[in-house]
C-alpha cells in the first residue's frame, strides 16, 4: 500500500558501494526533498576512504551534504554505544538498507551475518523511532525452488532454497514482516539486477554478472532454453524504490520485468552473445548430456571457471518461480516508471563488463563479505583462586554447592551443560564491582543429593531461593545460560520480587519440551550401561569435539582444550554416584513444568535482557528473539557474534560488558 507523498527528511543508507546502493545514492542526490544523506562506512579508516573514493569515481565529485555514519551492519546496534544508537535513532527519518551478501555459497552462517542480523538492528532502531520508515532491498529469489507463480503476496510458501543467500534473505522478510513495525518498512524484490539500463555501467559486477558471465563464456551449458530468465537495470530499481519511499509505500513490491513479457534463456544467451560480439549464442543442453562435455564446454572469462559456469548454470537456469509484480505495477504505472524491455539494455550491460574486463569490484565494498572480528583468544583458567572454592548450603536433602566472591550488589548465575565453571570468565570480570554467586546444579556439578531428590527444574529454582534466605540477600541480579537458563526463567517468574534484573542466554523456553538433543541423551542412558558408556566415549577427544559431543556448544572449536573437556566431564562422570545424578537430571524434564512457566512469563514485568549466541547451533537468535518478545519486561536484545550457546564462555569480555551496562542502566532507575 501507498500512503500521501511525504519528505524523504534525513536519509541514512546502507550498501552505497553495492549495484543497487549506488544509483538509490544517485537518485537521492537529485531530489529536493532530502535534508541531509548519510551513507553508513565501516568502521575501519581504510575501507572508509575507499568505500568514498569507490563512490567518488561512480558518481562523480560527491556534494558537501553527503555525511558518513561509521557502523558494522553484523555487530550489534551496527557497534555503536547505547547513547550513539539512541541519538542515530532520533537523527534519521528515512533508512534505505541495501547492504547484503550476494554469494550463492552454501555459508548459511556468513549469509546470515551479513543479511539477518543487521535487520534485528533496524528492528531495534524503528522501535525508538516511531516515525522512521525503513526500505529493504531483499530479492525475488526468496521464492526458492518454488514453481508457477510467485506474488507479492507470498513468503512462506514450504518452499526449498538453492543456496544460503535465498535463505538468509528469506529469514531477514520474515524478521521484517512479523515485527510489530512492519507498517513502516517496504520490501523490495528486484530479480536479476544488472546495470545502468542507459549505458550498462555498474559500480561492481557482482550479484547476477556470475550468470550473465557464464551465459557469455560458455558453448556448451546445462539447462532449459525455454525457461525464462528475468533481469531488471539497476537504475530502474532504485528509481522504483526512492518513488516509493516519497509515495509512503509500505508492504511487499516485485521490481522484475513480469511473467506478462517473459524473456527466455535462449534469448537471453543471445543478446549476451552480441554483446561480446559473439557470432552465435551457446547451446543448451539436458543437464546429463552436457555435464560430459564441462571441461570443453566453457571458455575462461575473468574469474568465470568452467566449472563455475557449469555450476551457476545449474542451480539457475531451470523453470523458476514466474513473478508476478501488480503491486509494484499499480504504484508506479501513475509515477511513470516502467522497467525496460531488456532487448533495450541487456546487451549494453555485457558491453559494459567487457570494456571493464569483468574485472572484480575494488576492496571496500559494504556488500563484500562481512570483516571478521579477530577470533578471541582462548580462556585459559582463571587467575583467580576463590574461583575454585566452593562452599556448601543444605537445603533438605540436598547438599547445594556455590561460590561466592567480590562485594556489591549481587548477582546470581545459573549455568547450563556447560558446568558452574563456564562462568569463570565472566565472573572475574564483575567480580569487582560485585557480589557473585554461581550456584552448581544437582545432577551437572558439585551439589549432592540421593537419587530420591527432587531434580525438576522449579525444584532446582526453589534451592536457590533457600540460599539467597541463608545468606540473607533480600533480592539480586539473576543470569541464566542454555538449561541454566530455564531455571533462572522458574525463579523469576514465582519470586519476582527478589529479581532485580533478569539476563538470559540461549536457553530453551518455547517449542519441543525436552529439546531433542537431551531427549535422545536420555533415552540412551535408559539402557543399562547406557550413562557409563556415553560418558566413557565422551572422554575420547575426537568424540567429545564432535557435533555429538561438546562441538556444537561453541564456534571457536580451539576452546575446547583437553582441559576443558576434563572441566565438562568431570563433575558428570568421575564417579558412579555423579553419573546417577546425572541420568537423573535428563529424566526430570518435564513439559508441563515448562507450560506453566509460560504461562507465567507473559506476565513477568522484570527488567530483562536476552544475549544470544550469534552462531549458536541449537537455536537460531530467532528465538532468542521470541522469546524477548514473550517477557513484558524485557528491554534488550543483544547478539554475540562468532560464539555458539556457550557465548559467555567464548566471549566473556563481551558478555560482561554488556552484563554490567544493562544492570548500571537498571540501577540508575532506582
Amino acid at each position: 500500500m501507498t500512503r500521501p507523498a511525504r519528505d524523504l527528511g534525513n536519509v541514512l543508507l546502507t550498501g552505497a558501494t553495492g549495484l543497487v546502493g549506488a544509483e538509490v545514492l544517485r537518485g537521492l542526490l537529485n531530489r529536493p526533498d532530502t535534508r541531509t544523506i548519510r551513507v553508513l562506512v565501516p568502521t575501519d579508516e581504510g575501507w572508509r576512504r575507499r568505500v568514498l573514493a569507490r563512490l567518488e569515481a561512480h558518481l562523480g565529485e560527491l556534494p558537501s551534504e553527503i555525511g558518513t555514519v561509521a557502523g558494522d551492519l553484523w555487530r550489534p546496534r551496527f557497534g555503536r554505544s547505547p547513547a550513539e544508537w539512541e541519538a542515530l535513532a532520533g537523527s534519521i527519518d528515512t533508512a534505505f538498507h541495501c547492504a547484503q551478501r550476494e554469494s550463492r555459497d552454501r555459508d548459511l552462517a556468513a549469509a546470515r551475518r551479513a543479511n539477518v542480523r543487521p535487520v534485528e538492528s533496524w528492528l531495534q532502531l524503528l522501535g525508538l523511532h516511531p516515525e522512521l520508515r525503513l526500505h529493504h532491498l531483499s530479492t525475488a529469489f526468496v521464492g526458492g525452488r518454488r514453481r508457477g507463480l510467485f506474488t507479492e503476496f507470498d513468503l512462506d510458501c514450504g518452499q526449498d532454497f538453492h543456496d544460503a543467500w535465498e535463505r538468509s534473505q528469506h529469514e531477514a522478510e520474515t524478521r521484517l514482516r512479523d515485527s510489530p513495525s512492519s507498517d513502516r518498512v517496504a520490501i523490495y524484490r528486484p530479480s536479476h539486477t544488472l546495470g545502468r539500463s542507459g549505458d550498462g555501467a555498474a559500480i561492481e559486477h557482482g550479484g547476477a554478472y556470475a550468470l550473465v558471465a557464464s551465459l557469455a563464456a560458455a558453448a556448451v551449458l546445462p539447462g532449459d532454453g525455454r525457461a525464462a530468465i528475468d533481469f531488471v537495470p539497476a537504475d530502474y530499481v532504485a528509481a522504483a524504490m526512492v518513488a516509493l519511499a516519497v509515495s509512503g509505500a509500505c508492504g511487499t513490491y516485485h521490481l522484475v520485468r513480469g511473467w506478462r513479457a517473459p524473456l527466455s534463456v535462449r534469448e537471453a544467451a543471445r543478446l549476451v552473445a552480441r554483446g561480446r560480439s559473439r557470432s552465435r549464442g551457446l547451446r543448451l543442453l539436458p543437464r546429463a548430456l552436457a555435464w560430459p562435455l564441462w571441461p570443453a564446454g566453457a571458455a575462461a572469462l575473468g574469474a568465470v571457471s568452467r566449472w563455475r559456469a557449469f555450476s551457476t548454470a545449474r542451480d539457475l537456469l531451470h523453470q523458476g518461480p514466474a513473478f508476478d509484480d501488480f503491486r509494484a505495477r499499480a504504484a508506479l504505472e501513475p509515477l511513470g516508471i516502467e522497467c525496460p524491455a531488456p532487448l533495450e539494455w541487456l546487451e549494453k550491460a555485457v558491453r559494459a563488463a567487457e570494456t571493464r574486463g569483468w574485472e572484480a569490484p575494488p576492496a571496500g565494498s559494504l556488500s563484500a563479505p562481512v570483516k571478521r572480528e579477530a577470533r578471541p583468544a582462548i580462556v585459559v583458567a582463571p587467575a583467580d583462586p576463590r574461583l575454585q572454592v566452593k562452599r556448601f548450603h543444605q537445603i533438605g536433602d540436598v547438599k547445594l554447592a556455590y561460590r561466592d566472591l567480590g562485594k556489591g550488589d549481587p548477582i546470581v548465575f545459573f549455568h547450563g551443560f556447560a558446568g558452574a565453571h563456564s562462568w569463570d570468565g565472566v565472573v572475574e570480570r564483575v567480580a569487582g564491582r560485585h557480589r557473585a554467586i554461581i550456584v552448581d546444579t544437582l545432577g551437572l556439578a558439585d551439589s549432592e543429593g540421593p537419587l530420591s531428590a527432587d531434580f525438576h527444574l522449579p525444584a532446582q529454582a526453589a534451592r536457590v531461593r533457600g540460599l539467597l534466605s541463608a545468606l540473607e540477600i533480600p533480592a539480586a541480579h539473576v543470569v541464566g545460560n542454555d538449561t541454566g537458563g530455564v531455571i533462572a526463567q522458574f525463579f523469576a517468574v514465582r519470586w519476582p520480587h527478589l529479581v532485580k534484573s533478569l539476563v538470559l542466554s540461549d536457553c530453551d523456553a518455547h517449542g519441543v519440551w525436552p529439546p531433542t538433543h537431551v531427549k535422545w541423551m536420555a533415552h540412551g542412558m535408559r539402557i543399562p550401561g547406557g550413562t557409563r558408556f556415553l560418558t566413557a566415549i565422551m572422554k575420547i577427544p575426537a568424540v567429545a569435539r564432535s557435533r555429538i559431543g561438546f562441538g556444537r556448544m561453541v564456534f571457536d572449536k580451539r576452546l575446547l582444550t583437553r582441559g576443558r573437556l576434563a572441566r565438562y566431564l568431570d563433575p558428570v562422570a568421575s564417579t558412579r554416584a555423579r553419573r546417577m545424578r546425572l541420568k537423573r537430571f535428563f529424566h526430570s524434564f518435564d513439559a508441563k513444568d515448562l507450560a506453566q512457566m509460560n504461562s507465567l512469563l507473559g506476565r513477568l514485568n522484570v527488567a530483562t535482557m536476552v544475549v544470544w549466541g550469534g552462531d549458536n547451533a541449537y537455536w537460531s537468535p530467532s528465538w532468542g528473539k521470541t522469546l524477548y518478545e514473550a517477557i513484558p519486561g524485557a528491554r534488550r536484545f543483544e547478539l554475540i557474534p562468532f560464539a555458539g550457546i556457550s557465548c559467555h564462555e567464548e566471549r566473556p569480555d563481551h558478555f560482561a560488558r554488556l552484563l554490567l551496562d544493562f544492570i548500571d542502566e537498571v540501577e540508575q532507575e532506582v
